[in-house]
């Protein structure tokens, strides 16, 4: 796995090697400089989602890049990983009606595996979800490896060993580039995990994490045809928002946004809504939902670019808009 170096970057956290000297520039959380511009939708509503603010993400840096896994913190704060084993941490910027406008104090680290060292092969450290736990910590899913670890980044920052997770019964034999890349935490703090492929019903597990033995699929997500799972996270009053995307050569990129509570037999969810051009899209792989402090629920998407220079990282907002019963 390529890793960068950035010299003159500001360091946000320092640690220290055993010996006690600094730890060298790769170790540190780093600033990053992104550039934001601001992207419009082309339409004020879409299904029940009501459109809040987009921003396309772009740096010189070249780690900067890759999102798939998406939370959005009650404080207004931003954590993302990349599929190159990174975390991404930034500030939300909303003016006084609460629409998104731009992003500050960008920062990322490299995620650690179980032994508290950097991921050194691509296969090893294909990060592609992101869960916070009730308690604070936060999972990630591992898309190639099809594993979880869990992170306490509270206590020890982005330079803590990896914990293991539960194991999901079937989940090795997915596709290495189409495996766990969707995850969510329950309030009990059981993670809620769904697989890329697997077809038009791909298996949901519902996982605690004290499980000894490998957990067994529960239940089946219904996508729409020609869409694949990509995202989850927990709604505010309940049940799970869910992100779909679809892409073809000809007929270019889509995301499906839906909801559902039912964690089983074959899960039918309900469509909040469908991005599909003339929209500005890419390549949707993370969701997430927060309270709002005028009550809305709001949903972010956010883009994996694929450290492509003909793809962007899109970050959009919507607040969901309530039905009339």
């Amino acid at each position: 796995m390529k890793r960068v170096a950035f010299a003159g970057l500001a360091l946000a956290l320092m640690a220290c090697s055993q010996s006690g000297a600094e730890a060298p520039i790769a170790d540190q959380w780093v600033s990053v400089a992104v550039d934001v511009t601001p992207v419009d939708l082309g339409v004020a509503e879409v299904g029940r989602l009501r459109f809040r603010g987009g921003l396309a993400l772009s740096a010189r840096e070249e780690m900067f890049g890759g999102i798939s896994g998406l939370e959005v913190l009650e404080d207004g704060r931003l954590l993302a990983v990349t599929d190159d084993a990174d975390w991404v941490e930034a500030r939300l910027v909303l003016d006084e009606t609460g629409a998104l406008v731009g992003i500050a104090d960008v920062r990322m680290a490299e995620l650690r595996d179980g032994q508290g060292e950097v991921f050194q092969r691509k296969p090893d450290g294909d990060s592609e979800g992101l869960a916070q736990l009730p308690d604070g910590r936060f999972a990630v899913a591992f898309e190639q490896t099809q594993t979880i670890h869990i992170y306490d980044l509270n206590r020890d920052g982005p330079f803590g060993a990896a914990q293991p997770g539960p194991v999901l019964a079937g989940a090795s034999r997915l596709p290495p580039n189409a495996g766990l890349e969707a995850i969510a935490a329950d309030e009990d703090g059981a993670l809620i995990v769904g697989a890329e492929g697997g077809g038009r019903r791909t298996p949901l597990w519902r996982a605690p994490l004290e499980s000894a033995a490998p957990v067994a699929a529960q239940a089946r997500y219904r996508t729409a045809r020609g869409f694949s799972l990509t995202s989850l996270d927990r709604l505010p009053d309940g049940g799970f928002v869910a992100l779909e995307r679809f892409y073809a050569p000809i007929i270019g990129a889509r995301a499906r946004i839906t909801m559902f509570t039912s964690l089983a037999g074959d899960i039918e969810p309900v469509e909040l809504a469908l991005l599909k051009p003339p929209m500005p899209l890419d390549n949707f792989e993370g969701v997430a939902a927060v309270r709002m402090g005028d009550g809305a629920v709001r949903i972010y998407i956010i883009s994996d670019d694929n450290f492509s220079a003909r793809q962007r990282t899109l970050l959009y907002a919507f607040d969901l808009i309530e039905s009339a019963d």
